[in-house]
């Protein structure tokens, strides 16, 4: 089975902070957009509001990409479940072992005496490419939950969160307007971690089920930024240089068929359509908790 899931929180993370350190100082001299691509809000406009600025930055809002520019605008990447983003020499072609994907935006870029290319590639076109002002900017920050990555709320905080959704405990950690950037692989191995139902009803859950899942999810991102995110078997996710992550050979439960801790077999449903792994013994659905260690 060859699962695809978009990139999640720890990979746009690495993605973006790799081009605030690699790609500032850079002024965009040239824009090329495919001919079956369409930049927002159109392709006249996004490149007359690029070419001949310079980029002094990139942030992340959940997973969205940005990258400031000393106009003030910014442009603003979403990559969907097949957008990458690749900072590479000029002459440079895509290594088609690392990706499959067709370059649909092309920004070359110079700093001195060097020129670089920025491809935006996204086969199945479910991405975003756009150009924005910082009134937009500021209206996407309101469309989103706290990010475990940049904020600390409590575990009062969180619960209260969670808690303001009737659903299942799954749902809540994937819902962007509860929590930000999360999605199904850091979710379903955050809960395994803290050994809560993903099924679990919401309502269900009490200020020491908070405090183990958040600090579970927490360790979870963290992990995979450090070892460079998760490359799915679809090879979807590659950072800017084109290298894969490694986390995948981490996961806690996603993609297993047995339990690390008790070596039971792993069940796999969907929840809202999502695969979503656990297992029966270590992740009951019933208030009474696991005795496994």
């Amino acid at each position: 089975m060859c699962l695809r899931n978009m990139p999640e929180l720890p990979e746009v993370h690495i993605i973006t902070a790799d081009l605030n350190r690699y790609i500032k100082g850079y002024k965009i001299i040239d824009v090329s957009i495919s001919k079956d691509y369409k930049a927002l809000p159109n392709n006249v406009t996004f490149s007359k509001n690029i070419i001949g600025t310079k980029i002094i930055g990139a942030q992340r809002i959940a997973k969205n990409i940005l990258l400031e520019l000393d106009s003030g605008n910014f442009i603003l990447f979403h990559l969907a479940m097949t957008g990458q983003i690749l900072f590479q020499n000029q002459s440079k072609k895509i290594n088609s072992s690392k990706s499959s994907n067709p370059a649909k935006v092309i920004f070359t870029l110079n700093k001195g005496s060097e020129t670089k290319t920025l491809k935006f590639t996204d086969t199945r076109k479910f991405g975003k490419v756009a150009i924005i002002g910082r009134k937009i900017l500021n209206e996407l920050k309101s469309r989103y939950g706290p990010d475990l990555l940049l904020q600390d709320p409590s575990p009062e905080d969180f619960l209260k969160i969670i808690k303001s959704r009737k659903t299942s405990i799954k749902n809540a950690l994937m819902d962007q307007k509860l929590i930000s950037g999360l999605g199904n692989i850091y979710a379903t191995d955050a809960l395994f971690l803290a050994k809560i139902n993903p099924q679990t009803n919401t309502s269900n859950l009490t200020l020491s089920d908070a405090k183990k899942l958040l600090e579970a999810t927490k360790n979870v991102l963290n992990e995979s930024i450090k070892n460079r995110g998760s490359t799915l078997p679809d090879k979807a996710y590659v950072d800017i240089f084109g290298k894969e992550g490694k986390h995948q050979n981490f996961f806690k439960i996603y993609m297993k068929k047995t339990c690390s801790v008790c070596k039971s077999k792993v069940e796999f449903i969907k929840i809202n359509g999502r695969g979503t792994y656990f297992c029966p013994v270590c992740q009951p659905l019933t208030k009474q908790k696991s005795l496994l260690p």
